[in-house]
């Protein structure tokens, strides 16, 4: 029977013995990854577990805390996204992924965290659901179709008659749009930020208590997330008042013709909700792009914003949301239910 130790890694120290694990399983792992999501964080260094073969000493699995702060009902409290569980293919029989996660799980307390939240995959998933997570619910990917040449085919005709009928398909699409019949008021105007400055800073303390649970959005953080990320080149998309302060914003990149929203925030009125996605979708058409999609959990205001905009629910993911709390903590049954929450993308894709 093989055995295994559990340590807690120095990050800067034991870089050498971790980043060759995670490259081993895990896709675009990078240096600069490990920089960006390891040490460069605005909440501090990640905490890390190494497990290690006892005969041989090799390192062979790993498991990741990513400090975030988070509010919930207006108060600040100090979670972690669990990320970056790795366990070496040959390994994985005997039993080092179930002692590490029985490990982080024992010791998060002690790094200051009341609470640990992600969304393994469907591997991993036993492993945290057997070590006492609770599921709180499945994204669900929302998408709005804007040209015909963007097709799934589950969703539009077969490529032949897209071709043939992809004008009238286009007009078809555009004409029923909510965003098609919106004049822009006299007092909004539309801003490409390269950056987020200190307005993003006065509307997150405008809005943060709007939500039951939410991460902190302000321009420190959201520069580092978005900005200063190795995988994605994200884009600010601002709609400003006549005092040009920021009303709202959605983050998002571009593949193929196709736009990901990674993250939104707005004041919470229909007239800023209104002009903020319609102004985004018709900016998205003059881009030429094909489609917008959109991964959320949470309560049924943004679900509502987007459906009224045309946005369909494709399916929920595959994969879980899954949060650990000690059942002590008073936190514990607010936490557990995924309409207190408003996530999205940029809340968990690291």
């Amino acid at each position: 029977m093989k055995k295994y130790r559990i340590v807690k890694a120095d990050i800067e120290k034991n870089k050498d013995d971790l980043l060759p694990v995670l490259k081993r399983n895990l896709k675009d792992i990078s240096g600069e990854h490990y920089v960006w999501n390891y040490t460069a964080s605005p909440y501090g260094n990640a905490h890390c577990w190494l497990a290690s073969e006892e005969s041989s000493g090799r390192c062979v699995g790993s498991g990741t805390l990513f400090p975030r702060r988070m509010f919930v009902e207006g108060k600040a409290v100090y979670g972690a996204i669990a990320g970056d569980f790795a366990v070496d293919k040959e390994h994985r029989a005997y039993g080092p992924a179930l002692k590490l996660q029985r490990t982080i799980q024992s010791a998060h307390k002690d790094t200051g965290l009341e609470f640990i939240y992600g969304v393994p995959n469907k591997l991993s998933e036993p492993i945290f659901l057997r070590t006492g997570y609770s599921e709180l619910g499945k994204y669900s990917r929302f998408i709005k179709i804007l040209k015909a040449e963007y097709k799934l085919r589950q969703y539009l005709p077969p490529a032949s008659v897209t071709r043939m009928f992809s004008g009238i398909i286009d007009l078809g699409l555009k004409g029923f749009s909510k965003e098609i019949r919106y004049r822009r008021p006299r007092n909004v105007s539309i801003e490409m930020p390269a950056f987020f400055d200190e307005r993003f800073d006065l509307l997150w303390k405008k809005v943060f208590s709007q939500f039951k649970i939410v991460g902190e959005r302000n321009s420190k953080v959201l520069n580092w997330r978005y900005k200063e990320s190795p995988h994605h080149y994200y884009r600010i998309f601002a709609l400003i008042d006549h005092e040009q302060y920021i009303d709202g914003y959605i983050v998002y990149y571009t593949e193929n013709s196709a736009c990901y929203i990674a993250d939104v925030l707005f004041v919470d009125s229909e007239s800023i909700r209104d002009s903020l996605f319609a102004e985004f979708i018709l900016y998205m058409r003059r881009e030429g792009i094909g489609s917008i999609s959109i991964r959320y959990l949470g309560g049924g205001l943004l679900s509502r914003q987007l459906r009224n905009f045309g946005f369909f629910l494709v399916k929920e993911e595959d994969s879980s949301v899954l949060v650990y709390s000690d059942k002590t903590s008073p936190l514990t049954p607010y936490l557990l239910q995924g309409d207190n929450w408003y996530f999205l993308e940029g809340d968990i894709d690291i």
